[in-house]
């Protein structure tokens, strides 16, 4: 076993990925249960002691080492596919989608068989299962079913019990919808399979159609969060509810950005208005550390109209009076221009006039059009223009006098803190906004108080229902470390937004009631309702029941410790909060999965680490997977010799290790000395060693690392257990053995050139218990054939990519030859119009001891498209690539790509892992989860 990281809606709807179904129970063990306590600063979306335990650590860390913030994974995504160019152009990326159509499209070659047909494994139902771990004072405190990352929703105003439309937006996973989100559990459909790319950021129904069946779905997601915030390719309709579509619309004005909004002008279908922002390119299982970079040959980034239903298109709005001052330069995007450096995110039109146009763009403010986008004039300064992530939500609605309210809610990274503004006045002259939100937890505005934290460039609405101009919603994220109130990831105003209460948590159960996931990205209501809303978050998709219930006797809880101000807003907050909260996701394959890990006991048991929603292991099953830790989920793995044993990784190198089955508080922190070392990859490389129980291996910034014994030192499971769980550890020590191999990290100057950058891959070769490969970002390779070797500087590493001219790209995989410790075979991401001296995305290389290397491209007809993972069928020969579309694969002894297997749709591919014995390839989908295809000899 080779281990990797990696239609319809006209009377029925359309059938479901096939799924074969499995019921888990989860046994608690490895810990004993923590006391309910209050969350303590720190890293909020990891298990409470170690969260504490890293915040106290980084504190002394270069950028207090952070690793897990949205932003913080894009630098890496984009630098993995431009490297070593500063850019990714519109022009690459079609070429590099025209090469995977054309392979796509090739026939076998003759006397070779097609392979099967992929299947989607899951999962159809995420479960978050019930754990005394997971309670009120951390994360999502109860059982509950999970969707991806999902970036909008648009519900039917013809809403009715048993028929209520709606769409939402995967990140990455395209557009789905369902016939009745009232439902008790909605059938979901995947409609997006004819999109030219999945990344998904925004659907509007066309409410001028009397039959509900116009859609626009916007590609490329607007949040500048480069967490797979990737350019799209423009813009998509529907006529008849997403069984066909057309375009893209405006590719050359819409493509290479994200889209934020569409907007449809009541009463004229064809007028249209689009808000476009910069986004990214591309994700792989090893990636990331930074921020979105402008498209070079992409159009500027802004406000696009167009008023003959797509065919054209014009720029008309990017924060500054005058359209031509906006160029999309890299003064602009530096912010140190006129225009908006990020575009323009949120538009909307007036309630009573629609040739009044309002627009928000980050850092400068909202605009207002008195003339359907002629003219412009800034009617609210930006909170903090210098700071390129201000980001202003705003919503407009008529009040019974006639005039327009608009509410703001409007932050950037924490400084000043985002707050909530409105003004009852913004369709004519200089309205006033009143700041509603105050830091003073005795005022009632402290309801709306930072709510979106340092995130609000990532997470944040505001929305009033229509007919409802007093009722208003705001949306961010958790509030960590704070007990007044239930986190405050999403308030309700009935006062016009003077106080809130709190619809985070619902009112069944004070230590494990139900809640929503800490990241929050678009809202709606049921249009007869406007107290039952729908959320959609990091976690897919969550219902409220519409009524409430008074838990202001909650506060009271020891536990918060609250001061008399406190416990007054505390109840206050609490006085009116959802009597339940429920997940509609059940059906939603949506997950963000980097990578997936196979047992090497079990074929079918299968772990994978996701994007924003921790780590999921299958049990063997195809419909159900069972969530086994929170947080960012990276790369996982298990243990030749003992079945009972899972790793896994949240960001970087921070690892833990299980020896429960995966069991949920059991997980076991090991991640010292190397965590947080500065320029670690995002989702860094994490390895168990093929051949030798209890010897792991992981890549930093600097070089690889090892540990033989599980990362436990010299301690005993148990003692390991007490000191360094990850929810009830005392962390008095610290906690892993990590050392470095050999005595000049491998990314130093001293090896040559292409110094710098990261590891990116680390592989063992399964041939022997002494080899290892390893490349880094730069495009560095080596081999060491002593990687067993003690003491740990005794290791010897040889470089081999300096024996010819190969590409300075980042190495995105190595696939060892489990026969042969001196073959493998090694993948490069990026474009080779970016090294056109050295082209090439997949090579064979042999490296006999003591002579010099030999590389062997094997690209052939592959076209220049980044690889994002390579691994090779070992009783075939086959090799399968993994790119941004799809999975590729190039048959032994021939020259041609073909498409790996039917079955899957466009979809970025961020890790391959196959399993020849047992002739099995697993995906890991970056938004439409994983996927299974049995291979023939």
């Amino acid at each position: 076993m080779t281990r990797r990281r990696r239609q319809v809606f006209i009377g029925a709807l359309i059938g479901a990925l096939v799924a074969t179904t499995g019921l888990v129970s989860v046994h608690l063990a490895g810990a004993a249960v923590p006391p309910a306590r209050a969350a303590t600063a720190g890293d909020g979306e990891l298990p409470s002691a170690m969260g504490a335990h890293l915040a106290r650590l980084r504190q002394a860390a270069p950028n207090g080492g952070v690793l897990d913030t949205p932003g913080a994974l894009g630098q890496g995504e984009f630098d993995e596919r431009a490297y070593p160019a500063q850019t990714i152009s519109v022009s690459q990326v079609d070429r590099s989608r025209s090469a995977f159509a054309a392979a796509d499209a090739r026939a076998v070659p003759q006397g070779r068989s097609q392979q099967g047909r992929w299947t989607n494994i899951g999962p159809s139902e995420a479960l978050y299962p019930f754990t005394e771990f997971r309670n009120s004072y951390n994360y999502v405190p109860n059982e509950y079913v999970a969707g991806g990352r999902t970036t909008s929703i648009a519900i039917s105003d013809r809403c009715v019990p048993g028929f209520c439309r709606a769409y939402i937006t995967p990140a990455g996973g395209g557009v789905w919808a369902t016939l009745d989100i009232l439902a008790a559990t909605p059938k979901w459909a995947y409609l997006g399979g004819p999109l030219g790319i999945n990344a998904a950021g925004a659907v509007t129904i066309d409410r001028n159609d009397p039959t509900g069946l116009t859609i626009y779905v916007g590609t490329g997601e607007a949040n500048i969060c480069a967490s797979g915030c990737v350019a799209g390719v423009g813009l998509y309709k529907s006529t008849n509810g997403g069984l066909t579509w057309q375009g893209p619309l405006g590719k050359n004005e819409l493509g290479g950005k994200g889209i934020g909004e569409i907007i449809i002008k009541p009463g004229d279908r064809k007028t249209l208005y689009v808000a476009t922002t910069t986004a990214l390119r591309g994700m792989s299982s090893v990636c990331c550390s930074g921020v979105t970079r402008p498209v070079p040959d992409a159009a500027k980034w802004g406000l696009y109209k167009s008023t003959d239903a797509g065919k054209s298109w014009k720029f008309v709005h990017n924060g500054s009076a005058d359209p031509a001052q906006c160029t999309g330069s890299a003064q602009e995007f530096a912010n140190t221009s006129t225009c908006s450096p990020r575009g323009v995110r949120h538009v909307e039109l007036d309630p009573v006039d629609s040739n009044i146009v309002y627009a928000s763009s980050y850092a400068r403010g909202i605009w207002r059009s008195p003339d359907a986008g002629a003219t412009w004039t800034q009617i609210k300064p930006s909170l903090s223009p210098t700071v390129f992530q201000t980001r202003a939500a705003f919503d407009v609605t008529r009040l019974p006098n006639g005039k327009t309210r608009m509410y703001v809610y409007e932050g950037n990274i924490g400084t000043p803190y985002s707050r909530l503004f409105r003004s009852d006045d913004v369709a004519a002259g200089a309205p006033t906004y009143q700041d509603l939100t105050s830091a003073n937890v005795a005022d009632p505005g402290y309801a709306t108080y930072n709510q979106c934290g340092a995130q609000c460039w990532y997470d944040m609405f505001v929305h009033t229902p229509d007919g409802h101009p007093d009722v208003v919603y705001t949306g961010g994220s958790y509030v960590y470390g704070e007990t007044i109130a239930n986190k405050r990831a999403v308030v309700l105003s009935t006062d016009a937004g003077v106080s809130g209460t709190d619809m985070t948590f619902d009112g069944t159960d004070e230590l494990h009631p139900n809640g929503l996931h800490p990241d929050q990205h678009d809202i709606v209501v049921n249009p007869r309702n406007p107290f039952q809303f729908f959320e959609a978050n990091d976690g897919g998709v969550m219902r409220s029941s519409g009524q409430f219930v008074d838990r202001s006797a909650w506060c009271d809880a020891p536990e918060r410790a609250l001061t008399a101000p406190q416990l007054e807003r505390c109840r206050q907050m609490l006085s009116r909060i959802p009597s339940k909260l429920e997940d509609v996701n059940e059906g939603l394959s949506t997950l963000q999965f980097m990578s997936l890990s196979v047992s090497p006991h079990d074929a079918n048991l299968l772990q994978g680490g996701t994007q924003d929603n921790g780590t999921w292991e299958n049990k063997g099953q195809r419909k159900r997977w069972v969530n086994t830790i929170i947080g960012d989920g990276g790369q996982s793995g298990f243990d030749v010799a003992r079945p009972e044993f899972r790793f896994h990784t949240y960001t970087g190198v921070q690892i833990e290790v299980n020896f429960a089955n995966g069991d949920t508080g059991g997980w076991i922190y090991v991640g010292e000395p190397i965590d947080a070392q500065p320029g670690t990859q995002f989702y860094a490389p994490v390895i168990s060693d093929p051949k030798v129980s209890g010897t792991m291996f992981a890549g930093t910034a600097l070089s690889v690392y090892r540990t033989k014994t599980f990362g436990l030192g010299d301690r005993t499971p148990a003692e390991a257990n007490r000191i360094c769980n990850t929810w009830t550890g005392t962390f008095e020590a610290q906690c892993g053995d990590w050392v470095q191999l050999g005595t000049a990290a491998l990314t130093d100057a001293t090896w040559g050139d292409k110094a710098g950058g990261a590891m990116a891959a680390v592989e063992r070769s399964p041939a022997d218990t002494s080899t290892a490969w390893a490349a880094t970002t730069t495009g560095r390779v080596f081999v060491s054939r002593n990687v067993d070797a003690e003491p740990a500087s005794a290791v010897q590493w040889t470089r081999v990519d300096d024996d010819q001219a190969l590409p300075n790209r980042f190495v995105s995989s190595i696939h060892p030859d489990p026969q042969d410790p001196a073959r493998a075979w090694v993948s490069y991401s990026g474009f080779n119009s970016n090294t056109p001296a050295t082209p090439g995305h997949v090579f064979e290389v042999r490296a006999p001891a003591g002579a010099a290397s030999t590389w062997t491209d094997r690209s052939h007809n592959l076209g220049d498209q980044p690889v994002t993972d390579l691994v090779r069928d070992d009783v075939t020969g086959d090799l399968y690539a993994a790119t941004d579309f799809g999975v590729l694969r190039l048959p032994d002894r021939t020259t041609a790509w073909v498409k790996a297997a039917a079955g899957m749709p466009n979809v970025e591919v961020t890790g391959l892992t196959v399993v020849p014995g047992k002739r099995i390839l697993y995906a890991a989908s970056h938004g439409l989860s994983a996927w299974r295809l049995d291979l023939k000899k």
